[in-house]
Order: structure tokens, then sequence, then C-alpha cells
């Protein structure tokens, strides 16, 4: 005893201190074997299914093989990974270490004759504990390669680190990695992804990639993006092709700076939603939303195509923008966030129990199908309101005096938005974007990845509906009168007319018990027209369905990398519509080749 401290020897090893206080593990008989291994890995192997049964973390030490220069022979030291001591390399740093100097070592070497390898024990004493369980240990539990190869790809299609983990689990019992882990090996392939570049030079290689079409704007002087606009080319096919009615907003909670994002959005003749552009912006101000609606406005390929309705909520910036770009065509409020805000308002100035009373008159001034029912429910309301002057005064200040022509049903029914009133899609589009994202912390590749699988998801579906379509007939509207609209018409307008067709018998041919709403609003037969087809023993002919709400106007083809994502049954929709490809290639052939448009300004 020195000092405190024994003194072990251990077979062909120099005299090794230990502290009195440790208690001393032999576990020399776990690796006394007498058998002859194929090559160095069979013995790796073999010392790692002994660690894993008695925890026992062993290290490769040394490891070398046998070459010309300066005489060196094969061999493989291992011992335990507490083995050495720490070097710290800043006093200042608070660190912490698991060297415990640990003597345990294992020699490993070719046999003298014949082939194959033999292992001998020089030291089989450990200072310190064994581990009691092996699970979550930092050496034992990292990836092998195969193991890493499947976290990176599952990390590429989005899924979360704890389905990584249970999936891994799954493949391999034994497994013993930890969350931790995983999130590091996410880290480690999304940081070789990038490479040297910076993140915004990345972002831009990845879009040239996939062929979009994107514009930058720097700030004065300066090389820093002020905002970046980017969209797919067959985004802009289906805005050519359904470009009706605009629905635009903003989200924000989708990257770790804050950035609000501006998404666009439209909607085809089988109702699904479509994205026409994507939008980082530095600021919500008038200048940024003026110059993001400036390049929605520069993919149409002629004024006449120029959307007639645009959708948004009550945005000031977002508003001014959209009359100075669009002056021409005709803005909407949302009427959803408008009874939002003035539920709101009646919670805050109206008793409890009066509530539900004054929503139903404000919901009653809201569905007015005329002037006349419009103003007396707006007198009515005031009339029964006439004690709470504040709700009323906003109510009339706010939204009925400013805007009642861009939400209240007497003058939304006389555009035509195809039952657009709100911007419930722009928002369900959101809910997709951001369920894809998983995260509000990621930058702005990880940002843009997410919206690129969604557009890639998008078009699949869009495209087997306009296949759905071409072969199915709605069960309710098999008979002869809706024959001239088999195959060509979407389901959506089918259960329309069907429903118009059900009021025939109350309307009759009366123009005004009718009202025509759904001719105006969607294009499409109202019940006097329909009742006039009966009487006169006509079918529906298909030039009464507004040429936009014709499913014939598919998609025009898709670029080739994202073929791979259509089915079977998608891609043969091409075939069957050769003659509006041609067609469409005709207005604008430079669409018939995929390219990648970049324009960056100061």
């Amino acid at each position: 005893m020195e000092n405190g401290h024994s003194l072990r020897v251990c077979p062909g090893m120099s005299r090794v201190e230990v502290p009195a206080s440790r208690n001393i593990i032999d576990s020399t008989d776990k690796f006394i074997i007498d058998q002859v291994f194929p090559s160095r890995e069979s013995v790796f192997e073999w010392a790692k299914t002994i660690r894993r049964e008695n925890g026992i973390s062993i290290v490769i030490i040394r490891s070398d093989k046998a070459t010309v220069k300066r005489g060196r022979k094969d061999k493989l030291i291992l011992g335990c990974e507490r083995g050495g001591r720490y070097k710290s390399k800043s006093k200042s740093t608070v660190t912490c270490s698991h060297k415990e100097n640990c003597s345990f070592t294992l020699r490993c070497i070719p046999l003298s004759v014949g082939e194959g390898w033999k292992i001998s024990v020089r030291c089989g004493t450990h200072n310190h504990d064994l581990l009691d369980t092996v699970t979550g240990h930092s050496y034992l539990g990292r990836l092998n390669e195969e193991e890493r190869k499947f976290v990176n790809d599952m990390t590429k299609y989005k899924l979360a680190p704890r389905f990584i983990l249970n999936a891994l689990k799954e493949r391999n019992k034994a497994n013993l990695t930890i969350p931790s882990q995983i999130y590091k090996a996410r880290s480690t392939y999304r940081s070789s992804l990038r490479g040297p570049y910076t993140e915004m030079q990345h972002l831009l290689k990845l879009i040239q990639q996939e062929n979009y079409v994107y514009w930058t704007r720097r700030r004065e002087n300066s090389d820093v993006l002020r905002d970046i606009f980017w969209t797919h080319t067959d985004c802009i096919k289906l805005l050519n092709t359904f470009h009706f009615v605009l629905i635009c907003d903003s989200t924000y909670k989708t990257n770790r700076y804050r950035l609000p994002l501006l998404e666009i959005v439209g909607v085809t003749s089988t109702s699904l939603t479509f994205s026409v552009g994507f939008a980082y912006l530095e600021q919500e101000r008038q200048d940024n939303f003026i110059w993001a609606f400036e390049k929605v406005r520069q993919l149409f390929k002629s004024e006449t195509l120029i959307s007639k309705v645009i959708v948004t909520d009550r945005d000031l910036a977002m508003m001014n923008a959209i009359s100075v770009v669009f002056p021409t065509s005709i803005h909407l409020l949302c009427r959803f966030h408008i009874e939002k805000n003035v539920g709101a308002r009646c919670k805050q100035y109206v008793k409890k129990d009066r509530q539900e009373e004054v929503m139903d008159l404000w919901k009653k001034i809201v569905y007015s199908s005329s002037v006349e029912e419009y103003d007396h429910h707006l007198q009515h309301f005031e009339l029964v309101c006439a004690d709470i002057i504040l709700f009323v005064d906003y109510v009339k200040d706010s939204w009925l005096t400013p805007y009642k022509e861009r939400f209240v049903n007497v003058w939304t029914n006389r555009v035509m938005h195809l039952g657009n009133t709100t911007s419930n899609r722009v928002e369900s589009a959101h809910w997709r974007l951001k369920n894809m994202l998983q995260t509000s912390l990621g930058d702005l590749c990880k940002s843009w990845d997410a919206v690129n699988m969604m557009l890639k998801n998008q078009i699949c579906i869009i495209q087997y509906s306009f296949q759905k379509t071409s072969k199915d007939v709605e069960h309710g509207c098999n008979s002869s009168f809706f024959q001239s609209l088999h195959h060509c018409v979407s389901r959506k307008c089918f259960k329309k007319i069907d429903k118009q067709l059900q009021r025939v018998k109350i309307v009759g041919t009366d123009k005004t018990i009718c009202g025509c709403s759904i001719r105006t609003t969607h294009g499409l037969p109202c019940a006097c027209e329909l009742a006039k087809l009966q009487i006169s023993g006509n079918v529906i002919p298909l030039d009464s369905i507004h040429i936009k709400l014709k499913s014939n106007c598919p998609l025009p083809p898709i670029s080739q990398k994202w073929k791979d994502y259509c089915n079977e049954c998608a891609k043969t929709w091409e075939i069957a519509c050769a003659a509006r490809m041609k067609q469409w290639e005709h207005i604008d052939p430079s669409f018939s080749k995929s390219s990648c448009i970049s324009l960056n300004e100061d």
C-alpha cells in the first residue's frame, strides 16, 4: 500500500495504480478461449458478444496490419473503454469523463503456423464496477452502416425520430440505440447534404435541381436576400388551366427565422386545391406583397387569363397590394374570419343570454339574397341591438359600410367564385404543409423540402381525380338527362346539378324564385334552366357547363421526375386527352420542355 493506493500487476503488463477504495473485478475467465478465428473481424464480433452478455464495454485500442514498411505485424489490441486518462484542453471549461485508467486488455494475433487468429488475455481485471445494463450506452448503441442508411432514408421522408427508433428496434431486437443518437444521425445526414454551401446557396441549388421557377429580391447595395418566390412549372400549367379564383394567405411557424410564408392556391375542375406559388417575405408590408403578387401576375400567359376573383382575409397591406397589382379582379374577404371577429366582439359587448340571438341576426344579414332583404335584416338588427350601440357601431363601421360588397351574399353571388367565399382552402393547405414539416424550428431548406414533397403528392391526387372523372358515373346521375355530361364533368358538378334538379318542383321556370345564383357563382345550370330543358325534352348540353369546370381540361404532361410518383392509371390520362395537349403546346410551346427559370432582382 502506498499513499492509500494499491498496486496490482497483471500478466505481461507494467504495474498499474488503482485506488484502494475501488473493487477489483476479474473477468479473465470470460475471455479465455482456445478457439481459432478465421479473421480479425470475427475476433472482434466474438468480443462484442461477450461484452454484451457481461456488461463490459470493449473498444479497439490499436489495430495494425503487416506491411513492408517499418516492420509492422498483424495485431489487434482490445481494451476497456474506461482505459486511459482524460486530458483536459481547457481548464476554464467544466467537463466530465468516464475514463478511469482501467487496465483490461486483450491481444489478438494471427497464428504462427497455419491460418487464423487467436486471442489472449493480457490483463483481465477492471478497477470499476461493470455495467448493470447496456441500454443507452453511447458506444454499444452506435448505429452500424445499414442502420445509418435506414435512418437517412426515413429522415428524407419526414418520419419522426421516435418512429425511426421504434422501427430500428423492430428490425433488431438487440438494438441499444437511444433517441439522442437518432437526432445526431439526422443532423449529420442533413449537414452532409448541404456540404460547403451556405443555407441560402443550398436552397437555390435545390430549387434549380427540381426545375422550379423562382425570383429573388435583394436589399439595396447588398447581397442579402429580402424576398424569394418560387413555383413549379406544373403549378403554372394548372394556374393557366384553372385560373378563375385565387385564394391567398400568410402563415407562420414554418422556419426558425420567423419569416412569414405567403401561399397562393387555386381550385381545379374536380374541386381540389392546387398550389400556385410560395413566397418567403422579409416583412408583411405592402411593398413585399406587391413584389410577390407581381410575380404571380407574370405566371399568366395572357392578360385575359388573369384571375377574376381573389379571396383573402382582412390584411390591409395585402388588400392594398392586390388593388395595385390586380385592379380589375374582384376582391372578396373571408366570411369565416369576419364571423369570428364579430363573434368575439359579441361576447365582449352582449350579455350571454342574448349572444345567440344577436349572432343569428348577423348571419341573416350576411346571407341576404337581395338588397331589399339586406336592408330589412340590417334595420331589424339595429332595432334589436339598440341598447348595445357600441356593438352596432363596430359591425357597421368595421365591416358593413366599407366591405359589405366583399362578403355579403347579395353582392358575392354576382361573381363566379366557385363557392369560395372563405380562405379555408389555403388554411387547409397550411395545415398539410405543417404536417409535412413537423417542426417550426427548421431552416429554409427543410421548409422547402416539405413544400416539394407536398406538391408531388398534390399533383398525383389531381391526376387521379381527372382519371376517375373520365371513368366513373355518379349513381344518382346515370339517367339519359345527364348523358352528355358523363365522363366529361366532375362528380362535384354532378352533385350540384342534381341538387338544383331537386328544386325544379318548387321553382319551376320562375327566375325570381330560382335566383340563378348557381349560374353566376359556379357556371352551372340552375333550377329554372333545368326545368326548361325537361319541358322541351332535351338533355343537359355540355356547353351549359362553364368551360373551366369541364374535366376534359386536365393537367398538362408533368416532368419526367414527377411521373415516377404517378400510378399507371394517371399516366394514361395524357393519352386520352392528346388533343388537349396539342392545344396546350400550340398556346405556349415553351412548356413542352421542363425548364428552370431564375430571375434575380436588386
